[in-house]
């Protein structure tokens, strides 16, 4: 029996096609219908052929859309298979369904069909064009003649193939996309005046007759010219005097349109480039564009519409990018006006989005006037300085925090005009969503406050001033006995203080300052308050916080006197509310409620806070402070907290004492009861047993009620033992020696000078903490051990698990929005803490404040610490004993709040005896650790335990994260100790200092001139850095040395592309000190070139990793290529598809000029360093060409590809003179190039 006719056969899958999409059969037939219609799509010859017949006879609309999938999947999967004459039957036979056109332009029914069409000839310009089909542009030109559903298609063919090519860059041959995209560019005038004699004829056509399908061929075209306007030469754009500026600012004033025309105006004004680039913008400042864009804001108070809406945020968007602009090139580029033209309606278009009631909208506002404000040109100009009044009037009542609102259906047509909270209803589908945003938002508008101020100072407090006068006079009326924190009084408050705090935090840095006398009265006006509400006592304290700056700017005025005698009454309203307590028969239980305990932790912390910034004005009265802490802390019941921030300020104080024996006394007053403590829980910290039994995890946890009469011994002793602690703590971080030497010198603190002439200073505090060290060291050695199995057999049911990760911690690691009750309100605290919550807080604040104790040690302590005999040893066997039982989360607060801080702090006459010992212990552990932690991972994503954002498994995810947080961590410890960095802080931020924003990786190149290369400072930082002393140490030690290199070498190619970018900038120095030293044996050679190409493979698809791969893999390569030739040329003839020429090539001239660092006297000197250093670009390019096939062919991201997209290359383009045209088929394909094979075998 023969094969069935081409109609029988499409009837058949015709048929198919509707089972599997008919909710009436059973599944099993639907399932069998779908592998029959993906079987005849993946095997059959006759797609083509099928696909078009199902296109051009009377099927339904989900028929026609699989017969143009047919289609398409034959070109795209088979074009370089079928035969000539079906290639001239597709491509015909598509063209001519493009000039037939895809039903009515305006039939949104079809828009999936009409994408399907477009397709194929996207399919096949990106195999045939432009060497083989040169009338391409002509023939869509002609088609877009016959109508407006072919223009439409016409538009969406460009807008698809512009995708491919431009933005998404999914083209896998490079080649191809290159030749595309310079066949745009060429006919790019050509393509422009097409879109705008489109745009123009079918607006015309609209305005007249209202037809929906030239309003449909018209946004169509913008959503295409938008794809193009972000990547385009500016000549297209400012052509013809800027006709395409004039036309879409035109287009703003159409409400039906405007939407997509504010899209294409922001990818313009948004454009990256250089200043010649950005000048042109500027014509938007013009009469008739402002004009249009300033008509276009008319309708915001009458229209409510949600497309106007969505216009509004697009336009705010756009007009940030036109004030970047303007702020980039004012005051840099001499012909360019400051102010522009039309720069006040400028200003009032700025204002309008403040005003509106969307919280989105006004965000915009504010952000684009902060990025003028921060203009030091823009904001002294007479125009923008009058706007800031009407500015800070704007966003002043807006500072008040607006709930998320309860009910969610106040959108609705009969709330015009739309209140804020409608607005919020839009934009956001949760509060949770709401809550992520507030906080930013309120960020920027108190910006706006603290900007202005270093404009117009006297303007800004004098609305504080007046505001908080306001607020004064409504306190002294109300009688409001409680509230809480979103009662309108208490938002008022908070309000106000944090506007006054922003304003104030800038009045030192300018000179226009305002009245100390009005600031002094201001002051004394919230000495007068009286409240007993807890809240309204908070807020009070904070605008008392923010307004002692008047405080010490009289001590050097003529108002000395009002200074003076205000600060004990100022200090007296705060030690209130330290023991401030509600009288209460239950005493207890007010004593610990929420509120009361915040405020009276807030007092203490505002202590600290005065004492920080301005000490040498309590200096003189430190003795009355003192006195006046032992007596609160004597006669009220203070919590532990409370107690430990009193005594830090008195500590900050007395480190202006500049007498080291003065301060040494004091300093042993405030730890005397401490080390009492110390000494009483010594024997409990011999074992882990006596350490479990003393807090208590052995015994069954009981919830003691208040006023029970029953006292909890080891809640007791949990509470001593984090006092103790605590105390040690807060006297290392806060005692130092004066900054000044003349003062450290005539207080005692210097003992002697380094053999470089530096003083060497001593800490007050050495003599009463060193001796407590081995206490503090035993509880860490039992902390650490608490996860052996023996430990955990002792630890009662109750607490199982109590030593594991905060949930919260697990909520902020996992990146799960939740809503922090506000510490403020105790209505919000629902939750009663059990015996195990508490338990859990404990052991986790214990854990860490141990750990940051010896971080800050090191450099407060300094010599005084590292001198001491057998400290690495003390050190292994406590901080680092039974590491291989801690867990991640607790192995991250070792490596990074200790070991990171300690090793920077480090003098470099202990390196050798603390150091490196250390480095012979946990290098080798971290290596093991992180490569079988990675094995792990690895595993979970090929089984798909990972990865699939649907079926993961939390505790899976969690480990995932915290592996690759841990491994970033310990290569920041690993760049303090090879070259140096900083101790704390700008942990995620150093690579990102070096090779610009991160986020970058995530990102797609929209350029056609190869991925960007790194900035110069990372390229001087890769290929200049120079080994430290310790570093050098490091290398030359054999067990360090290892473990190091192969950890960072290992983390170039592990699957997280932030740890390769770090250990990318450290491998490169790196291997060029153990090149100069000759430790580079052949092992060593075949693992480091490996790991720089399995690197490649991994993460070479990221814009900000491939520089630095390239740039290390031609480093690593002029390094051992002519010691392991052998080596080097088995490696490289595994990358897929290896071009055995260009890599002679470069062996060529590797050999000629000789190897990056190979003499002896290499790394003495920072300069010779660089100059040697200095990578040749024609190796870069050679090397990035021999990889090119390897570049980013992640093999998991290639598991589920069956079928390969193939493409392959034409001729070579003459781009001296026309090509002769063509039949697009005469040329015979070949077979292209098969890049299925990836770098799989390479040792690991």
């Amino acid at each position: 029996m023969g094969e069935p006719s081409l109609p029988v056969l499409a009837n058949e899958l015709a048929t198919a096609i509707e089972i599997t999409l008919n909710p009436n059969v059973s599944q099993q037939s639907r399932m069998e219908a779908y592998v029959a219609c993906e079987k005849f799509k993946e095997i059959s010859p006759l797609c083509a052929q099928a696909g078009l017949y199902l296109v051009t006879n009377q099927f339904s609309a989900v028929v026609k859309h699989f017969g143009l999938q047919l289609m398409e999947h034959q070109v795209k999967f088979n074009w370089n298979k079928i035969s000539q004459e079906e290639k001239i039957f597709i491509k015909d036979n598509t063209m001519k369904l493009l000039g037939t056109g895809i039903g009515p332009a305006d039939d949104k029914s079809l828009l999936h069909i009409k994408d399907a069409l477009s397709r194929i000839i996207v399919e096949m310009i990106k195999r045939e064009w432009p060497q083989q089909w040169p009338t391409l542009l002509s023939e869509l030109s002609a088609a877009s003649e016959k109508g407006l559903s072919q223009t439409e298609l016409v538009a969406l063919v460009f807008l698809r193939l512009v995708e491919d090519v431009a933005l998404l860059q999914t083209i896998e041959s490079n080649q191809r996309r290159k030749d595309i995209y310079q066949a745009l560019t060429v006919n790019m005038g050509e393509i422009f005046d097409f879109f705008l004699a489109h745009i123009e004829k079918n607006v015309r056509e609209y305005a007249t007759t209202k037809n929906t399908g030239n309003l449909r061929v018209v946004l169509v075209v913008l959503n295409t010219l938008a794809s193009f306007l972000e990547w385009v030469n500016i000549s297209h754009i400012m052509a013809s005097d800027g006709r395409l500026l004039k036309v879409i600012c035109y287009l703003l004033e159409f409400p039906d349109i405007q939407l997509s025309a504010a899209e294409c105006l922001s990818q313009i004004t948004n454009r990256k480039g250089v200043a010649k680039d950005k000048k042109p913008l500027l014509y938007l400042f013009n009469d008739e564009p402002m004009r249009h864009i300033f008509h276009s804001l008319e309708p915001m108070a009458s229209t409510q519409t949600e497309n106007y809406y969505q216009y509004l945020k697009k336009l705010t968007q756009s007009m940030y990018g036109l004030s970047n602009q303007l702020t980039t090139l004012c005051g840099k580029e001499s012909d360019i006006q400051t102010p522009p033209r039309n720069f006040y309606m400028f200003l009032q278009i700025i204002l309008a989005f403040a005003r509106h009631p969307s919280l989105s909208v006004t965000h915009g506002g504010i952000l684009i006037w902060l990025q003028l404000v921060k203009h030091d040109t823009i904001a002294r100009d007479p125009l923008f300085v009058d706007s800031i009044r009407v500015m800070i009037e704007i966003v002043g009542p807006k500072i008040i925090k607006c709930p998320y609102p309860k009910i969610r259906d106040c959108f609705t047509p009969n709330s015009i005009p739309y209140t804020t909270e409608a607005y919020t209803c839009i934009d956001f589908d949760s509060e949770e969503d709401y809550l992520q945003f507030v906080p930013r938002f309120r960020v920027d508008l108190l910006d706006i406050f603290r900007q202005s101020t270093l404009v117009a100072p006297l303007f800004t407090f004098s609305y504080c001033e007046h505001w908080l006068n306001r607020r004064f006079e409504l306190a002294n009326t109300e009688t409001l006995v409680t509230c809480s924190i979103m009662d309108p009084i208490y938002l008022e408050w908070e309000a106000v203080v944090a506007v006054l705090d922003g304003v104030l935090s800038r009045i030192l840095l300018v000179t226009e300052r305002p009245s100390i006398i009005n600031g002094l009265r201001l002051l004394e006006k919230c000495l007068l308050v009286k409240t007993d509400d807890p809240l309204i006592y908070s807020v009070l304290l904070s605008c008392i916080s923010s307004l002692f700056v008047f405080l010490s700017m009289s001590a050097a005025g003529n108002v000395a006197v009002n200074g003076v005698q205000l600060l004990p009454p100022v200090l007296d309203k705060i030690f209130s509310a330290i023991v401030f307590n509600l009288p209460s028969e239950d005493h207890q239980h007010s004593l610990r409620s929420a509120a009361i305990k915040n405020l009276r932790r807030h007092a203490a912390s505002s202590i600290v806070k005065i004492a920080l910034k301005y000490p040498l004005l309590l200096l003189p009265i430190f003795d009355q402070i003192h006195a006046t802490i032992n007596r609160i802390g004597n006669e009220s019941n203070l919590s532990n907290m409370e107690k430990l921030l009193l005594q830090e300020a008195l500590l900050i104080i007395s480190n202006h004492f500049c007498e080291f024996e003065r301060q040494q006394f004091f300093i042993g007053e405030v730890i005397r009861p401490a080390t009492r403590i110390w000494q009483e829980i010594s024997p409990h910290l011999k074992t882990p047993s006596s350490f479990i039994n003393f807090i208590g995890l052995s015994s069954k946890a009981v919830l003691i009620q208040p006023n029970s009469g029953i006292d909890d011994v080891f809640y007791k002793n949990r509470q001593t033992l984090l006092l103790a602690l605590n105390t040690v703590l807060g006297i290392i971080k806060r005692c130092q020696c004066p900054d000044d030497p003349d003062k450290s010198c005539r207080g005692g603190f210097i003992v002697a000078t380094t053999d470089s002439g530096n003083p060497i200073t001593r800490n007050p505090a050495a003599s009463h903490v060193i001796p407590l060290l081995q206490e503090i060291l035993s509880l860490l050695r039992n902390l650490n051990e608490l996860w052996i199995p023996t430990s955990l057999a002792l630890i009662n049911n109750d607490y199982k698990g109590a030593n594991q990760m905060l949930e919260n911690e697990k909520k902020n690691i996992l990146g799960v929005v939740y809503s922090v009750p506000d510490p403020l309100d105790p209505t919000q605290l629902t939750k009663t803490k059990t015996p195990f919550d508490y338990m859990q807080q404990f052991l986790t604040s214990l854990f860490e404040n141990c750990y940051h104790l010896l971080g800050v040690a090191g450099l407060s302590l300094s010599r005084d610490l590292y001198r001491l005999e057998g400290l690495s040893t003390v050190l292994i066997n406590s901080c680092f004993s039974n590491l291989d039982h801690v867990p991640d989360f607790r192995l991250r607060t070792i490596i990074r709040v200790f070991l990171r801080p300690f090793i920077y702090s480090c003098p470099t006459s202990y390196y050798s005896t603390v150091i490196v010992p250390i480095f012979e212990h946990i290098a080798p552990f971290m290596l093991n650790r992180l490569t079988t932690r990675w094995n792990y991972i690895t595993s979970l994503y090929e089984n798909g335990a990972l990865g699939d954002d649907t079926n993961n498994d939390a505790q899976e995810v969690l480990d995932d994260i915290l592996n690759r947080t841990l491994t970033r961590e310990y290569l920041d410890v690993l760049k303090v100790g090879l070259v140096g960095g900083t101790s704390i802080g700008s942990t995620n931020n150093e690579v990102s200092g070096e090779m610009g924003n991160v986020a970058m990786m995530d990102q797609d190149d929209h350029s056609m001139d190869g991925l960007p290369h790194m900035s110069r400072a990372a390229q001087s930082a890769m290929q200049s850095d120079i080994i430290s002393e310790l570093g050098k140490k490091l290398l030359t030690t054999q067990t360090t040395c290892e473990s190091i290199v192969f950890t960072i070498f290992n983390c170039i190619a592990w699957n997280d592309s932030n740890a390769s970018l770090k250990a990318c900038l450290l491998a490169g120095p790196v291997i060029r000190q153990l090149s100069s030293d000759h430790l580079i044996s052949p092992n060593l050679s075949a693992v480091i070139l490996t790991r720089v190409l399995q690197g490649l493979q991994m993460h070479g698809q990221h814009d900000a990793n491939q520089p630095s791969l390239i740039t290390l893999g031609v480093q690593v390569y002029d390094i051992i290529r002519p010691a392991y030739p052998a080596i080097t040329l088995n490696i490289m003839q595994q990358i897929p598809n290896l071009n055995i020429n260009d890599l002679q090539k470069l062996d060529e001239k590797i050999l000629s000029a000789g190897p990056l660092t190979n003499t002896t006297n290499q790394g003495n000197a920072g300069s010779t360093a660089a100059k040697s250093n200095k990578i040749d670009k024609t190796k870069k390019d050679l090397f990035k060409k021999i990889t090119s096939h390897l570049i980013g062919r992640n093999v998991l991201a290639h598991l589920f590809r069956n079928n390969p997209v193939e493409i392959s290359d034409l001729h070579p383009m003459n781009n001296k003179s026309k090509q002769k045209i063509t039949n697009v088929l005469e040329t015979s394909h070949d077979t292209g190039l098969h890049m299925q094979q990836l770098f799989r075998d390479v040792p690991r």
